[in-house]
């Protein structure tokens, strides 16, 4: 039996690895498929990416071409598993993961713990994620040329076999909850700062992707700033991460790293590699997180980490982005001191 993981962060492949360890499951039978461009290697688990292009509109639209997708798609499910399997979704809403549930050889699923999306209730998923609920001609054509394997999507489908997370505050309302601890040795190829007392801005991509204007923005983070300042050592190296979309499209993060050296220019600005895990430096101690809203603050609260959000700093700028953290579970506003 193999057990074949969705992985698209650093979270998931820790959740990944503390279920493997819970349930004691031998690393040759399992897979981890890379999503998002994440990048990790391990040792004795085969790594594979999900390369495939998500072109759902075409199921319907075009059916010739739909059917050569859905071939591709089972072609690839079928190499990753010419055995029996099991997987492991952050969620069920992707063309990806219902093919492989609906797979022949699938035996199940379930579900695990991904950042903030999983302290969600069911109604809030379904709230900011409807379901996608296919009508008649839909299932018509799917009965016809996919064998039906197409079906209504939901963001968390209730036919799982368990729910991973490393809280009971997760998946509220879930049932099946299985709890797992993240405080383990690490694995794999691993670089992060040595241990001892680090500031880390964690930046994001609400600039990019239009959530919030630049100088809406940037007020929040002058906030930021002020309160870096206030707490730095004489000479000490301030860490900064970028966000994965701010490697796409780097002009922004590009800027704002140029004024952040500009404005502390008696410190160092050392900028940490996509493939360093803010968690285990969390893990490690001594580190701070400055951050506006990203999931690190639960992990890193949770493991004895300072966390500053300046998310509120942003939104006396912007009352559409207050409204929006308002809405946040309330794990994350319990995880940071707001500046």
């Amino acid at each position: 039996m193999k057990h074949i993981f969705l992985i698209h962060s650093h979270i998931t492949r820790e959740v990944a690895w503390a279920i493997i360890r819970r349930e004691r499951i031998t690393p040759n039978d399992v897979v981890f498929l890379l999503d998002r461009k994440f990048e990790t290697s391990e040792d004795g688990i085969r790594v594979a990416p999900l390369d495939l292009p998500d072109e759902y509109f075409l199921i319907y639209k075009n059916p010739l071409r739909g059917w050569r997708h859905f071939r591709k798609i089972r072609q690839f499910i079928d190499d990753l598993s010419p055995a029996e399997f099991v997987c492991y979704f952050p969620h069920t809403y992707s063309e990806f993961a219902n093919l492989a549930v609906s797979h022949p050889r699938c035996r199940g699923y379930s579900l695990m713990e991904e950042g903030l999306w999983s302290y969600f209730s069911v109604d809030k998923m379904n709230d900011v994620v409807p379901p996608a609920i296919l009508g008649w001609k839909q299932i018509l054509l799917s009965r016809v040329f996919y064998l039906g394997r197409f079906k209504d999507r939901f963001f968390c489908k209730d036919d799982y076999l368990s729910v991973y997370c490393t809280s009971e505050k997760a998946f509220p309302g879930f049932a099946k909850k299985v709890v797992v601890d993240l405080a383990f040795p690490g694995v794999g190829d691993e670089v992060i700062p040595p241990p001892g007392s680090r500031k880390v801005i964690v930046l994001d991509s609400v600039v990019e992707t239009r959530v919030v204007a630049e100088h809406d923005f940037m007020a929040g983070f002058d906030q930021l700033l002020e309160k870096l300042t206030e707490r730095l050592g004489e000479s000490e190296i301030v860490y900064l991460k970028r966000h994965p979309y701010q490697y796409v499209k780097p002009e922004f993060s590009d800027r704002l790293i140029a004024y952040l050296k500009k404005k502390i220019p008696a410190h160092e600005v050392q900028e940490l590699a996509g493939e360093v895990s803010l968690e285990k430096m969390a893990l490690t101690g001594g580190a701070e997180f400055y951050l506006n809203v990203s999931s690190v603050s639960i992990y890193a609260s949770r493991l004895g980490s300072k966390v500053y959000s300046y998310a509120r700093s942003i939104g006396r700028s912007s009352p559409e982005f207050m409204r929006r953290l308002e809405r946040l579970p309330q794990v994350f506003h319990e995880s940071v001191e707001f500046i």
